[in-house]
């Protein structure tokens, strides 16, 4: 998700407002601190202007 938002040129601010999340909630996610509910992670996906399932893929090879 980071490398994502990144990419985009989002701040966590920026993409917490577009998707309706508090910010540091968001910032937990991202350091897998904190669970996150299948909503959000929708919500997040239309913030990020992704399929959701690329936020639950596991990419170990770091590309």
């Amino acid at each position: 998700m980071r490398r994502i938002r990144a990419e985009r040129g989002l701040s966590q601010e920026a993409l917490a407002h577009e998707c309706g999340i508090n910010r540091t909630y968001l910032s937990a996610v991202e350091r897998a601190e904190r669970n996150v509910s299948v909503d959000n992670i929708a919500r997040i996906a239309v913030g990020l202007r992704v399929e959701a399932w690329t936020l639950l893929k596991d990419d170990l090879t770091g590309a």
